[in-house]
């Protein structure tokens, strides 16, 4: 797989200091990065947390938050039982929380009680389902149309932002603060995603904000990850159940010599005091479940091997995908994605005065004093990322009138055809695994 082709997930968390009005003095706003004891969060299994939210029902929404913000999954929650969880909440809040609750579990291993109990196909049936996602990715990749799809990120970080001048700004590992939720358009053509989000120029690549972004969830993330599954090893985990059905789950693992995924980070300090962009190209591991009847890939999982030294210490993806219909046919798309950071964030924060000729509080004078310090805590970030209201991208052709025509005439272009991707390579036999043997994300 060609290095052009990496894929990569960035996070820029920068708090900046802002420079605001009081009367004629101008100062930055203050903020006090504080290593304070965070209330104690306590871990519960899927069943647990149903039992504790029942009693929820006369609670007020605010409340129910804060309890649930008190929490910590030991196990990944299934969407049927956030579903009925999510019902049953008071408000808005409480559901926030339950989701900032439910995306930090999305890595774990699932409760015994949601493993299908089903018998491990044989070795060559593992193969063949491999070999058919193999298929199913190349397939997916090239005949993808050109569409438009709603594209809704939701944010929560472990770091609370101070908001006044000299409030604290406190970092409470394992409860997550709703940040803000972004709603972006999203085209994909020609094999390429362009996003633009309302009143703003449109961009392609990666688009560097608060938090993580995404790049490649419409195909080529796939065919990098894949290419670099069939180079790297791959054995069976466990059966679980899809929205259409069994699907068979398979982990891998990919050495950090056959890696094309891309790992970006913007921006830390480095030992000479200068910014700079952390990129690596990692090992890493995680999952795959497929639909062992089409071979389609419904749930990718990417879990990267960071070196302790580094700036940052997690960077995981998954992404969901489901079936949606785009004019007038059924493709397997991304349905929804979950990314979590553990990272340094580069908080600046102090104040600046600036005066006139005669030393008064001037906005447009010189600088008189200035203080800064600069804090970097580690702050684990997660964005919820779901695509839906997907629609085929037909470009509009204006017709200009000819001689003895009454008025214009328009006309739909149809989609551009699509590159044909790389191939993808045939995978090797799935190594059998020993007995009873389910090996660890």
């Amino acid at each position: 797989m060609p290095r052009a082709n990496r894929l990569h997930i960035s996070h820029r968390r920068m708090a900046h200091a802002k420079t605001i009005g009081l009367g004629m003095l101008f100062f930055a706003a203050v903020t006090l990065l504080a290593a304070l004891p965070a209330a104690a969060v306590t871990k519960v299994t899927v069943e647990q947390l149903e039992q504790i939210v029942a009693g929820y029902h006369e609670l007020a929404d605010n409340d129910a938050a804060q309890r649930l913000s008190g929490l910590e999954l030991s196990e990944r929650m299934i969407k049927p039982r956030f579903e009925r969880l999510n019902a049953a909440l008071p408000g808005d809040k409480a559901r926030l929380a339950l989701l900032a609750l439910a995306d930090s579990s999305a890595f774990l291993n699932l409760p015994q009680a949601d493993l299908l109990k089903l018998p491990a196909p044989d070795v060559a049936a593992q193969g063949h389902m491999v070999s058919q996602a193999a298929d199913f990715v190349v397939e997916t990749v090239s005949r993808m149309p050109d569409f438009l799809a709603a594209e809704t990120t939701t944010r929560f970080e472990d770091m609370k932002n101070a908001p006044r001048m000299f409030d604290q700004l406190v970092v409470a590992e394992h409860q997550f603060n709703f940040q803000d939720r972004e709603a972006v358009s999203v085209a994909f053509r020609n094999g390429r995603e362009v996003k633009e989000t309302p009143g703003s120029k449109k961009s392609t690549g990666v688009t560097y904000s608060t938090g993580l972004t995404n790049w490649g969830v419409f195909g080529p993330l796939l065919g990098v990850v894949m290419a670099d599954i069939l180079k790297g090893k791959i054995g069976w985990g466990h059966w679980e159940q899809g929205e259409r059905g069994p699907l068979a789950v398979f982990r891998y693992a990919v050495p950090e010599d056959r890696a094309n995924y891309t790992v970006r980070y913007c921006c830390f300090r480095s030992d000479r005091g200068e910014m700079r962009q952390f990129e690596a190209v990692p090992a890493y591991h995680g999952e795959i479940a497929i639909d062992p009847e089409s071979g389609a890939v419904m749930r990718l999982v990417l879990k990267m091997d960071l070196q302790p030294e580094l700036p940052m210490q997690r960077a995981d993806q998954e992404v969901e995908y489901g079936a949606v219909e785009i004019g007038g046919k059924t493709y397997i798309c991304p349905v929804r994605s979950i990314s979590i950071t553990s990272a340094e964030a580069l908080v600046f924060h102090g104040y600046t005065i600036y005066a006139d000729k005669k030393g008064q509080p001037d906005p447009g004078g010189k600088l008189k004093h200035t203080e800064r310090t600069n804090q970097q805590p580690h702050v684990t970030a997660i964005n919820n990322v779901t695509f839906d209201h997907y629609h085929q991208f037909r470009g509009e052709v204006r017709m200009l009138a000819g001689d003895g025509a009454d008025s214009d005439a328009g006309a739909a272009a149809g989609p551009a055809s699509q590159p044909a991707p790389s191939p993808v390579p045939g995978p090797e036999p799935a190594p059998a695994p020993p007995a009873g043997a389910h090996p660890p994300i």
